[in-house]
């Protein structure tokens, strides 16, 4: 089998396992393995007669339990866990059956893609880097897809979840025999959190025990159910001209939530694929680059040679940055969880030495540098410190200065051992030598690799101790014409050999790389700050749902507004933060501050009624306008997310096609123009020496 039918076999069957891989995970996502209520669990764990069912999660779980005794796959099913705790109050035994299961797809659909990667790269050290960034890439895709699915299964779960609860409060006219009732016929995700919020609302110190499901609840709308919950059973339920107060502010929470699974669900429907998409120029990278040596031999110098190195280096990192700037769309898209374990960045900094390096470097704490960064990390969400994201930028730039520099070296290293081994080819031939010009071209090569490790042991470099070494050699000493064509050939090599080393401007643009490593992290929060911006105006007219659920009670105040606004808060977070901070100092004061920290018309507007119903007029007046326009309000918000979506998935379409662009252009477009123009140079000269 040639070379040609062997990378087609490969491509085809890297092909037909990732299908085969994508068919899997797709009917993984489709079965609802969370939809059994909790006795369906406790009948699985119970001894006696196996169901094929119960055989699977028993296997799972001794699976789990021997992974465990092993350092590093213990390590490794802990980080599975801990995101799958931040999403779900599992209990032990439901959170190793989901670790398992995440585990075994994940590395499933990574074998099946890695395999064929790593046959077809025969040792070239660019294609195992490529294997290796795609089995990177390929994990983080699969553990966030499936995050995601935990995610919008939790969502739908609590849309009926609070349907349950209106039809039982019809019932009973009790919030916490309703909320009881209610998670008793639930999904086993939503009757854990369910029977939380039951326990909140029965506790000794209901305020207390509130707070601490806020710190463990996965998304804003549980935090809303729970409070309002806890509100109406401690003041009371209220008629109001519309009915009851409770059911009136569930309605309002169901409306915000099936307006955010809708959004999720259309972001999600027209960004899917993209990262997979993002992929491909590593599955092609090696079939086209044996189409082109197949078609145009001329292309073997190109693919084998400096140029062809930088560019597959190019397409690797283009990869990596499309792939990160689509997780943090995705990520962006619902609720960032902040509270994972410690990041690495505050490891590293705990060291003496990298604390004692830090804060010499570090900008100063009130200084312009130091206070936009400052503000950054707080719009952005980031759980970073100034001190932390400034190890990670530094490390950032130290690894990528040494990568490329070491790319550089290798450069050399790699253009040597072309020098002493490839064969040459005469400047008039543009298609590939017969075998018998072949075996002349290997011959020759070996006799230049001999006569040049003999001369540089000695150390003597001149044309005439190359001629002296050649009429030594019984190949060549007897045919001056082709003695003299070798020495020329020889000293040609040489003085390449002599210009093989680390040029000033090699370290020159490493330096740029490290200086790019380290202004990198800098623009992904830009980036991800310009995305939230769009979701400002969705953030205020929630805020405005918040107020409307909450002004109908007769004991809420501006603070308390302000406590819930910060829990439904992703972007204005650390503002509303602030301004709770100062708000005991003077209410107009921390207002006012509020106000110049979000100048965002919207907000501002929400900010300046906020400071009238500190002290002029009721909340329920400041706020009256809101009802008055709820059908315009409502008509607006469509359009806005219908703009948002549009927005996001073409950013979201360019960044996924990015690495094939650079697949085509670079890899195939690029090397085909070279080429042919270096062949077009040699044919002139060709022509120029015979006339």
């Amino acid at each position: 089998m040639d070379n040609k039918a062997l990378l087609l076999a490969v491509l085809g069957g890297a092909i037909l396992l990732f299908l085969m891989a994508l068919l899997l995970f797709q009917a993984l996502s489709r079965k609802n393995s969370g939809a059994g209520s909790i006795r369906e669990y406790e009948a699985l764990r119970l001894p006696g007669k196996q169901t094929p069912k119960q055989s699977v999660h028993r296997w799972l779980q001794q699976l789990y339990i021997a992974c465990e005794r092993v350092t590093p796959l213990r390590a490794y099913l802990q980080a599975i866990s801990k995101r799958l705790t931040l999403l779900h109050t599992y209990d032990e035994w439901k959170l190793r059956l989901e670790t398992m299961k995440v585990t075994l797809v994940a590395w499933g659909v990574l074998l099946g893609i890695a395999v064929p990667l790593l046959l077809a790269s025969r040792g070239d050290p660019m294609s195992l880097l490529m294997a290796v960034t795609a089995i990177w890439v390929g994990h983080g895709m699969i553990a966030d897809a499936f995050i995601h699915r935990l995610e919008n299964r939790l969502l739908r779960q609590l849309r009926h979840f609070m349907a349950d609860v209106r039809h039982h409060f019809h019932r009973h006219g009790m919030v916490e025999e309703a909320i009881y009732d209610a998670a008793e016929a639930a999904p086993y995700e939503m009757a854990l959190h369910g029977k939380d919020i039951f326990e909140v609302l029965t506790a000794s110190d209901p305020a207390e025990r509130l707070e601490l499901y806020y710190e463990a609840a996965p998304n804003r709308f549980l935090k809303g159910l729970a409070g309002i919950s806890h509100l109406v059973r401690e003041y009371g339920d209220k008629t109001l001209q519309t009915g009851s107060l409770y059911l009136k502010a569930l309605e309002r929470l169901t409306t915000e939530l099936n307006l955010d699974i809708l959004r999720r669900e259309k972001l999600s429907y027209l960004l899917q694929g993209l990262t997979a998409i993002a992929l491909l120029p590593i599955l092609f990278t090696k079939p086209i680059e044996g189409w082109a040596r197949g078609m145009f031999p001329a292309m073997d110098a190109f693919y084998a040679g400096k140029l062809g190195w930088i560019t597959k280096a190019v397409i690797i990192l283009i990869i990596l940055v499309s792939y990160l700037l689509l997780r943090n769309m995705q990520e962006l898209d619902g609720e960032r969880h902040e509270r994972r374990r410690k990041p690495w960045e505050q490891r590293v900094y705990d060291w003496p030495w990298v604390r004692w390096v830090t804060e010499r470097i570090v900008a100063l704490p009130g200084t312009r540098e130091a206070n936009r960064i400052t503000l950054l990390l707080k719009e952005t969400s980031s759980s970073l410190k100034l001190e932390w994201f400034t190890v990670r930028r530094w490390t950032l730039a130290l690894v990528s200065f040494l990568l490329a520099l070491g790319l550089f070296v290798s450069l050399h290293v790699m253009t040597e051992h072309q020098l002493l081994t490839a064969t040459a080819k005469p400047e008039a031939m543009f298609g590939r030598l017969s075998p018998e010009e072949e075996a002349k071209a290997q011959a020759a090569a070996e006799l230049d690799r001999q006569i040049i490790t003999d001369i540089q042991k000695a150390k003597e470099t001149s044309f005439e101790a190359i001629l002296s070494n050649l009429r030594q050699n019984p190949q060549v000493a007897g045919n001056e014409a082709e003695l003299n064509a070798a020495a020329i050939r020889i000293r040609a090599k040489l003085t390449a050999l002599d210009g093989e080393y680390l040029k000033w401007w090699e370290v020159l643009l490493a330096l740029l790389a490290g200086v790019g490593g380290y202004y990198g992290p800098l623009l992904l929060l830009h980036f991800r700050k310009r995305l939230r911006r769009m979701d400002m105006k969705h953030e205020v007219d929630q805020f405005h749902t918040v107020i409307a659920m909450l002004a109908e009670l007769d004991r809420v105040s501006v603070e308390q507004l302000l406590e819930w606004m910060e829990r439904f808060a992703l972007i204005f977070k650390a503002p509303i933060q602030h301004c709770l901070l100062h708000y005991e100092h003077g209410a107009e004061q921390a207002l006012e501050l509020l106000k110049e920290e979000a100048p965002f018309l919207p907000f501002a507007r929400l900010v300046e009624k906020l400071q009238l119903a500190v002290e002029k007029i009721p909340i329920r007046q400041a706020f009256d306008d809101l009802e008055a326009e709820q059908a315009f309000a409502r008509e607006e918000r469509r359009q806005d997310y219908e703009k948002l979506i549009e927005t996001k998935a073409g950013w979201g379409k360019m960044i996924g096609f990015m690495p094939v662009m650079a697949l085509i252009f670079l890899y195939l477009v690029f090397p085909l123009v070279y080429i042919s123009l270096s062949q077009m140079s040699a044919y002139y000269e060709q022509i120029q020496k015979i006339q």
